[in-house]
């Protein structure tokens, strides 16, 4: 199976059912629609035809545009083809709802701190890299968060604790990339290479997610932890969360082994440090879905979760959602 990436200058066109790509020296590849799961396209030179867009959309294949410099500037799926306006009615009451709308965000939000504290498990147990009482003191502090948490009776007061246990984790997650990439911790759109490898890849979760949720019939603009805003995909925000941990421990493992940059003075990331992020995280969401779903895809692991999710919501019952660990 197959993630596109097209950056540069570029046309994308339909050719006898395949999807073709053609760069400004005339270089032309062309992958089978069977085997594409998701296109991104990079910058604003990239040209698509719309018999290539119709295809993909047909066939449930989304195309998440990004900027050049990592910003997303939106998904494109397919219509809604479930039935949905029973569970989004469920889905509007609850999220209008305080309590119901605390019960999901406390899952969620639960299960990206366990995830992020699997991931310094692991890298404290396998690479060494941590010291002991910086391990344990950032431990001691994670799961104490992780236990106020179940406590919270405030949506805001959660988003404080949620934010104090990423701060936590970044603290010493520092410690795990490679000392050449000068990292100094989780910033946004800051321009260095480490953190544009963070943005582009979530970017990348956002369609995948928004894809997941509209199959399961919920709306994603419609969400439980994330600012309501005109056109922000908050629901996709939300529910990516507990699929962090995976995106960044891709990246830590991907800036050992490879050599990822970004063009001189530009937050920009070079062509084949894409090529190696996007293979890291394909790998990384297909070893996560064979081991719990017996199924090598980017797509089954989060289908299969939004729909649990979905069930428990229509059901108003506890959410016991996905948590990454690498451990087992």
């Amino acid at each position: 199976m197959v993630v596109l990436i097209v950056e540069g200058t570029s046309k994308i066109y339909r050719k006898s059912g395949n999807l073709a790509i053609v760069d400004q020296e005339g270089n032309k590849a062309e992958v089978a629609i069977p085997d594409l799961e998701l296109v991104v396209i990079v910058g604003e030179r990239s040209q698509i035809t719309s018999s290539a867009v119709l295809m993909l959309l047909t066939q449930g294949i989304p195309v998440v545009f990004t900027s050049s410099k990592t910003d997303v500037y939106g998904v494109l799926f397919d219509i809604i083809q479930v039935g949905t306006i029973g569970i989004r009615d469920i889905q509007y009451k609850c999220f209008d709802n305080i309590y119901c709308r605390l019960k999901y965000a406390k899952s969620v939000l639960l299960s990206k701190l366990k995830g992020l504290y699997n991931v310094l498990k692991y890298e404290y147990k396998y690479h060494k890299v941590i010291a002991e009482e910086d391990y344990n003191y950032v431990k001691h502090n994670l799961l104490e968060i992780l236990e106020s948490i179940k406590n919270v009776n405030d949506i805001n007061e959660l988003r404080i604790l949620e934010a104090k246990g990423s701060k936590y984790f970044w603290n010493l997650a520092i410690n795990l990339i490679p000392e050449k990439y000068e990292f100094t911790g989780r910033k946004p759109r800051k321009g260095d290479v480490i953190n544009s490898a963070i943005d582009f890849l979530y970017a990348i979760l956002y369609g995948i997610i928004t894809k997941a949720i509209v199959i399961n019939g919920l709306d994603p603009f419609y969400g439980f932890i994330h600012t309501l805003k005109s056109g922000r995909l908050s629901l996709t925000y939300d529910l990516s969360e507990m699929f962090k941990p995976i995106i960044i421990h891709s990246i830590i493992q991907a800036s050992r082994k490879a050599n990822l940059k970004t063009f001189r003075n530009s937050r920009l990331l070079k062509p084949k440090t894409i090529e190696t992020l996007t293979k890291y995280l394909y790998y990384r969401f297909s070893k996560e879905s064979e081991k719990i779903y017996k199924r090598k895809s980017i797509w089954h692991l989060p289908i299969r979760e939004i729909n649990k999710f979905k069930e428990t919501l229509a059901k108003q019952i506890e959410y016991k959602p996905y948590i990454y660990n690498p451990t087992t």
